[in-house]
């Protein structure tokens, strides 16, 4: 654990107090009920799934992956021979 100090708006403050008070009983949890509010953030840690789940279907292609390799290695047969055997 790392202590700081930090600045809250009155209103909040009051609102993670009375959080504390109904789920723990106390104030001193005060800082378990930050974190957990920090963890649960949408900027939170993301995992990897998460990520891949987001971003699936944003890059369309316009051809298969032995499409492309198919296309890549003719290109670079058609250099080879140009440059090697011409």
């Amino acid at each position: 654990m790392v202590k700081t100090t930090i600045n809250l708006d009155t209103e909040v403050y009051r609102e993670l107090v009375n959080e504390a008070v109904e789920k723990y009983g106390t104030t001193k949890t005060l800082s378990k009920i930050i974190n957990e509010k920090l963890r649960a953030s949408p900027g939170a840690k993301t995992s990897k799934y998460d990520i891949v789940k987001k971003t699936k279907g944003i890059w369309k292609l316009k051809e298969t992956g032995s499409e492309y390799t198919r296309k890549i290695r003719t290109e670079w047969g058609k250099r080879y021979e140009r440059d090697f055997n011409g």
